[in-house]
């Protein structure tokens, strides 16, 4: 079995790809003694092409990202479990912003459906959010989870 190692990343936790275009994010974990986390977007040749969430001038700062998706149009989005528990969505041009901050209790993952749906996973209150189109939040300027549809799952 064939194998490649691609090296320069501290503490590498989540992956995540997108099968049209090819491209691969990766979080990093902070640290103890003051590293960032951050979200490192790789080309299909393995090169490191963006750094996301560790710059105020790009974006919101990253505190605990659990969870990450990249959409067709190369768009990283990543369930922040930090102070404010948020999407941020950083588009594959400009600059990054939260599109949805308010009413998540411990959001741990997403995906983007075919459709253009995000579905967010929130732990806490054992609930899968299904959201309006995620274009559609940015339009709007952002909403609360309490402003989109909702599926609840019970275990």
């Amino acid at each position: 079995m064939e194998r490649t190692v691609v090296t320069g990343f501290h503490r590498p936790y989540l992956v995540a790809n997108c099968l049209t275009s090819g491209l691969i994010a990766v979080s990093e974990r902070g640290n103890e003694t003051g590293r960032a986390p951050c979200i490192k977007v790789l080309e299909p040749g393995w090169n490191t092409i963006r750094i996301l969430g560790f710059c105020s001038g790009m974006g919101p700062v990253l505190l605990n990202p659990w969870g990450i998706c990249i959409d067709a149009d190369g768009d990283v989005l990543v369930a922040d479990w930090g102070k404010q528990h948020c999407i941020v969505l950083y588009s594959s041009v400009g600059v990054g912003q939260s599109i949805v901050s308010q009413g998540l209790s411990s959001p741990r993952g997403l995906a983007v459906l075919p459709d253009g749906h995000l579905v967010v996973s929130d732990s806490k209150v054992f609930m899968l959010s299904v959201t309006f189109k995620y274009q559609f939040l940015i339009k709007m300027g952002g909403l609360g989870l309490f402003d989109l549809c909702l599926i609840k799952l019970f275990y």
